[in-house]
């Protein structure tokens, strides 16, 4: 399958042998002392991650897959069935096949509950629908990984849509998505963005575009047709209706004020006019 041509990378960031990240091992030393040994990870490594290692992530990487997590968390909260993973080790319980943690998964038709730190295909007995993964480096091997080899693994688990996100590198180009759909031959097929740019995913009934600044990625309701909220605008919407809320009280209690006075004001009118009265009698 070709893949869209790559960005560079500044070549200061290549020459780290630890840019992937590291992961500690036992070494022995040539006079027979055992020590632990920072060595660092390949990006075959992060292809099958282990317990215990330190992968490191780009900022744009970060931002890109907290944010999305969150939103399909929060979108998915009500529903019972379907359940939301970040970072997760997936272990297919395939014989020779790696088992990544993609940065996004989606599983419809397991239960929620806690204490999953590995998700476990063979015991749950259900694959993820939607894998999204964001490419946290764009150089050579990071990109090979997100576009040509997951894209052969997750067709060969029988993954539905899978959905790779190109963060802005650097930060004045624009954020890319890339989207494969299982067709009946379990083949993946590259999905075509709709008249509006967006990318559908059929198992979550959600659509994908890149923002309109290209900095980020906008998810949408496919039935209603709106755009999920981010995390960000959540709380500008949380703090807007607090302040909403505080200022429709405070007129509440102003009107209050009012007619209360106003109640007083006529109570002390009339029991001057009965004053008045009864003097004139």
């Amino acid at each position: 399958m070709a893949a869209d041509p790559l960005r560079k990378l500044p070549a200061s960031w290549s020459d780290d042998p630890f840019r992937y990240g590291s992961r500690w091992k036992s070494v022995r030393l040539p006079n027979g002392e055992i020590v632990e040994q920072e060595i660092p990870l390949t990006p075959d490594d992060l292809l099958d991650p282990q317990p215990g290692d330190e992968v490191t992530q780009s900022d744009p990487h970060a931002q890109v897959v907290t944010t999305l997590h969150e939103q399909l968390k929060g979108y998915f909260e009500a529903v019972q069935d379907v359940v939301v993973f970040f970072d997760m080790k997936i272990e297919w319980g395939i014989h020779g096949l790696s088992d990544p943690s993609p940065d996004v998964t989606v599983v419809r038709g397991i239960p929620k509950r806690e204490g999953r730190s590995i998700y476990k295909v063979a015991e749950e007995g259900v694959l993820p629908c939607l894998i999204i993964e964001v490419v946290s480096y764009s150089d050579a091997a990071m990109y090979q990984n997100d576009h040509v080899k997951k894209v052969k693994l997750y067709q060969r688990v029988g993954i539905q849509d899978y959905l790779i996100v190109d963060p802005p590198f650097p930060p004045e180009d624009r954020l890319k998505l890339t989207g494969y759909r299982l067709a009946p031959d379990g083949r993946y097929r590259r999905l075509k963005p709709d008249s509006q740019g967006r990318l559908h995913s059929e198992t979550t009934g959600l659509f994908f575009a890149p923002s309109e600044d290209g900095s980020s990625v906008r998810v949408g309701d496919a039935q209603t047709g709106e755009w999920l909220l981010t995390p960000s605008e959540e709380r500008a919407a949380r703090k807007a209706a607090e302040e909403q809320a505080a200022r429709e009280a405070e007129a509440r209690k102003a009107a209050e004020e009012r007619i209360r006075s106003a109640e007083a004001e006529n109570a002390r009118l009339r029991a001057e006019i009965e004053r008045l009265r009864k003097i004139s009698e």
